[in-house]
């Protein structure tokens, strides 16, 4: 647990030295939150490479001029258009506008309060009293410095979160874009094997009525022709669901799904992808442990605050009264609220508590982040080494044993029963290599984020929020 730190005269000069430089910044504070937008952008840009500040700056409810909704879709494009038009995304960029505002509030004066009343004799006697008041308290002098640092440490994981947010949009942009890709490539694929188990019956008829075949055979070619058409059923409208999560995810929901999807560039894969130094990726850029360590800062603060309660709450008061016979005078003085019987130990150990949750929060997501770098790293090495085998030895030998099978078939040489058989294992290798593909592209994607968002070394992410000049 954390260790409360001791209340001294000099802990207490030091809060009031540092009233004076506090006072100077949070009097040129802006209510502005476009700078602190900024960092987020850029924080998540050099994440994605993608420009985000240009895309922020347009309504969210215009839809994105980065495509024009029936072009190929490229995967960047996709993303540049999610940028704008994601409203979830945008709820991030309102959290940080509220944190802005909670910072200057922070760092403003408390208001005086002023009292007064006046006095009517109901004695019959002359003479009218008259009294006015104002209170100030002065408690804010020694807990300011704390509840600015609290509200500054909220702006920090506010800006790291908003960035974080938009690294994983990336992941689901592109994880979407590559199932439209996979879903295009497998309705080809049962289109081709509904014309060729056409073609097939077709022939087996042919024969059929020239003597040569058997009714079992024809039912057998229909079956399997049936069970193509099925499968074509099953690749379009998959197509077509895929399309709709695509446009979800980049926040066109009602948009056509008229277009097609165009190939992504050239993968970006880690430089050295060994499980240490992916790790030392994500301890050194990833913005969701960035944000948790900005937590922590913020309950570090609010246990400095928790301390002060043990302090006495003092209030200057300023008054002038007037009384029945007409003489004045000016009353300065004090209330001092003692804390005898809230001594501020419940506040303390609360402080501890929160303190010792976000700690511990931190390292969830330190292990969780641990986690999801090695699994998803040997997801990605599994489906590579699948992909690198059904590319240069399956699907080339079910091509072989179909093309032999239809020959021999034709000649007379083998039966329906290995040329059917030749068809189903020719478009299951073509669905495995497509299968395994995505699975290699969605492995490459989720361990681009689970390290950070890029495979770049980047400075550790610090957000410097504290100032924002008008």
């Amino acid at each position: 647990m954390f260790i409360p730190r001791s209340l001294s005269p000099r802990r207490l000069t030091q809060h009031v030295r540092i009233l004076l430089p506090s006072l100077l910044l949070t009097s040129c504070a802006s209510l502005d939150p476009q700078p602190d937008i900024t960092t987020a952008a850029d924080l998540a840009s050099s994440r994605i490479d993608a420009i985000t500040q240009d895309a922020w700056s347009q309504p969210v409810d215009t839809p994105s001029t980065a495509w024009n909704g029936s072009d190929p879709l490229h995967a960047d494009v996709a993303l540049a258009v999610a940028i704008q038009n994601n409203p979830r995304l945008r709820l991030a960029l309102t959290i940080i506008a509220q944190r802005r505002a909670d910072l200057v509030q922070a760092g403003l004066l408390p208001n005086p309060t002023i009292g007064f009343g006046i006095g009517v004799a109901i004695d019959g006697l002359a003479g009218a009293p008259a009294l006015v008041q104002g209170i100030q308290t002065l408690t804010w002098i020694w807990t300011q410095p704390d509840r600015i640092a609290i509200a500054d440490a909220q702006l920090q994981s506010a800006i790291l979160d908003a960035a974080s947010q938009t690294v994983a949009l990336a992941e689901d942009v592109g994880i979407a874009h590559a199932a439209v890709l996979a879903a295009a490539n497998l309705h080809t694929y049962d289109t081709a094997y509904v014309d060729l188990a056409t073609k097939t019956l077709r022939l087996i008829r042919a024969r059929y009525d020239a003597g040569e075949s058997s009714m079992l055979n024809v039912n057998r070619a229909e079956v399997d022709l049936q069970t193509a058409r099925t499968g074509g059923i099953t690749a379009r409208r998959s197509l077509e669901q895929t399309k709709l999560a695509l446009l979800r995810a980049i926040g066109w929901p009602g948009h056509t799904t008229d277009w097609e999807a165009a190939e992504p560039t050239a993968a970006r894969y880690p430089e050295n992808d060994s499980d240490i130094e992916l790790l030392q990726l994500a301890a050194t850029q990833h913005l969701e442990l960035a944000s948790q360590a900005a937590k922590i800062q913020q309950y570090v603060a609010a246990h400095a605050l928790a301390t002060t309660k043990k302090l006495p709450e003092v209030n200057f008061t300023f008054g002038w009264q007037r009384n029945f016979r007409d003489r004045r005078a000016v009353m300065p003085g004090a209330q001092i609220t003692i804390p005898l019987f809230d001594n501020g130990d419940p506040a303390i150990a609360k402080a501890n508590a929160q303190l010792e949750h976000a700690r511990l929060q931190w390292i969830a997501t330190a292990n969780q982040i641990e986690y999801e770098v090695r699994n998803t790293a040997s997801q990605w090495r599994e489906a590579a080494e699948q992909v690198s085998i059904t590319t240069n030895i399956l699907v080339p030998s079910a091509a072989s044993a179909l093309r032999r099978s239809q020959f021999s078939h034709a000649e007379g040489v083998t039966d329906l029963t290995v040329l059917l058989l030749a068809q189903e294992q020719n478009i299951d290798a073509e669905h495995t290599l497509v299968t395994q593909r995505l699975a290699e592209c969605t492995a490459l994607i989720r361990l681009r984020r689970a390290v950070g968002g890029t495979f770049e070394t980047l400075r550790v992410p610090y957000v410097a929020s504290k100032r924002n000049d008008s």
